[in-house]
């Protein structure tokens, strides 16, 4: 989710005025500008492991590889919430995801450790 920026004093001035939510919706469809868009975002589609970094564990450079391709879905997410109004864009909507999961057996969703679980 998105909320922090899009909370921003900034992005929410911008956002309450329709003027520029049009003017940057056009803009976001011209060719130039939505062919460079579409070539940034399949720059962050995952296709293999980063390699390794010299002194580095593993993890790291794929902690690094995966920040850095959210940080920019995240500001290509965010140029398409501009064009939408204040609580209107997916990013706004909370998610609805149960703590446990639905499709867990009941002996694993339950978070209490089995000594303590209702016989």
């Amino acid at each position: 989710m998105n909320t922090p920026i899009l909370t921003s004093p900034e992005i929410s001035r911008f956002r309450s005025s329709a003027p520029l939510q049009e003017a940057l919706k056009n803009e976001l469809k011209l060719p130039g500008i939505s062919a460079a868009l579409a070539a940034i975002a399949s720059t962050v589609k995952p296709r293999g492991i980063p390699e390794s970094i010299p002194g580095n564990h593993p993890d790291t450079a794929i902690a690094h590889q995966y920040y850095r391709m959210f940080g920019v879905q995240q500001v290509i997410s965010t140029l398409e919430a501009l064009t939408v109004p204040t609580g209107k864009h997916d990013l706004e909507r909370p998610i609805d995801v149960p703590a446990f999961g639905a499709n867990l057996p009941p002996e694993y969703a339950d978070p209490l450790p089995p000594s303590e679980r209702k016989k």
